[in-house]
């Protein structure tokens, strides 16, 4: 069933859709792409909400401009490991990713184990900081605070996730170092900006795990996959969660009792790559380059509130919607970016440590 959301936003789907119709039909390379042997892309990506949401977006245009079936499978929430081993024994489960975390491609790159990209066409529109050898960014994503307003009168603030007395309810967390303690040391204080200076030294680490003892025995939900938060946030199973602004604006978006916290929160970058090696490589270059046109942009974006990599899909984005954007100037002026060259070398080494403090 497709989601609410999708519904009430289907006037806005058709006229994107005639809007872009003669840029769907018009590169020959999408053309003769459809007379290929194999007619089919799979793409490993997060799931939940935003397969709908790209389907109307990415996956059915490009069918039907193409003859391609774009075919999305749930890949893990970090793909390091996987896609490492899929480059290493050669078993392409998925032809190349969606969703893929800036730091993460950064890392996979270096190593080795990714297919340089086309970064001409529409991908020369998005900015530097969004686009490496390897990744082009598909939405700027927030990681935030989504609270129940029935449960909270006031805006929550993350040093009052930490204030279970002022403010009680059922608390998540996401089960990963990277977020959460991150989230820690901003509740403690810390600037979203300076968290990478702070976790320099031990110091800095010793901090952040002390601050995660406080609350460690008051969190309902350690979630692991980003797809869970909209039903632990819709069915009340948490009170005060964090996730992405996306997920939580899935949730809102159907009339649910929740609000965001940007303030004091992180923003990244998350995008497309190719496993090294892969059969379906050029296929999935051409792909790339269809999705980072702005007019198919501005559908994903306006339909699952990230912020788009192409600027010039603001051009194709209700001003109203675009308010709901982390990169909007409201929204963005609390937060910082994610530092990914800070915690891609580290992601491995700090999993192993949040793990062992998760299950002591």
């Amino acid at each position: 069933m497709k989601s609410k959301i999708l519904k009430n936003r289907r006037e806005f789907l058709k006229g994107s859709t005639a809007t872009a119709a003669s840029t769907l039909l018009a590169p020959a390379v999408w053309t003769s792409a459809a007379r290929a042997d194999v007619q089919r892309l799979i793409v490993g990506g997060s799931g939940g909400a935003i397969d709908e949401v790209y389907h109307e977006a990415y996956y059915q245009p490009y069918y039907e401009a193409t003859g391609i079936q774009v075919i999305p499978v749930t890949r893990r929430e970090n793909p390091l490991a996987a896609t490492r081993a899929i480059v290493e024994t050669g078993t392409y489960q998925w032809d190349m990713g969606e969703g893929i975390a800036q730091d993460v491609a950064t890392t996979l790159g270096a190593g080795g184990y990714l297919e340089p990209l086309d970064l001409s066409g529409p991908i020369s529109d998005v900015s530097d900081a969004m686009k490496t050898e390897h990744f082009v960014s598909a939405t700027t994503g927030a990681f935030i605070l989504a609270y129940n307003t029935e449960k909270y009168d006031n805006p929550i603030s993350y040093a009052d996730m930490w204030d279970v007395d002022q403010f009680p309810g059922r608390r998540g967390l996401r089960q990963s170092a990277r977020e959460s303690v991150s989230v820690a040391l901003v509740a403690d204080g810390v600037h979203p900006g300076e968290i990478s200076s702070v976790l320099s030294d031990e110091a800095g680490w010793a901090r952040a795990f002390a601050k995660l003892d406080e609350i460690k025995d008051d969190i309902a939900v350690w979630w692991r996959s980003a797809a869970q938060t909209p039903t632990l946030l819709q069915t009340g199973e948490v009170d005060i969660c964090t996730t992405f602004n996306g997920r939580a604006q899935t949730v809102i978006d159907t009339g649910s009792p929740i609000a965001i916290t940007w303030e004091g929160s992180t923003y990244n970058n998350y995008g497309w790559m190719i496993p090294k090696g892969s059969p379906k490589a050029d296929m999935a270059r051409e792909f790339i380059k269809f999705c980072v046109q702005p007019e198919r942009q501005a559908v994903a974006a306006t339909l699952y509130g990230g912020g788009p990599s192409n600027p010039n899909s603001f051009n194709f984005i209700d001003p109203e919607r675009a308010k709901i954007m982390p990169t909007h100037p409201d929204n963005i002026k609390g937060m910082a970016q994610l530092d990914f060259r800070f915690w891609g070398p580290i992601q491995e080494e700090a999993t192993i440590r949040f793990n062992d403090w998760i299950q002591s």
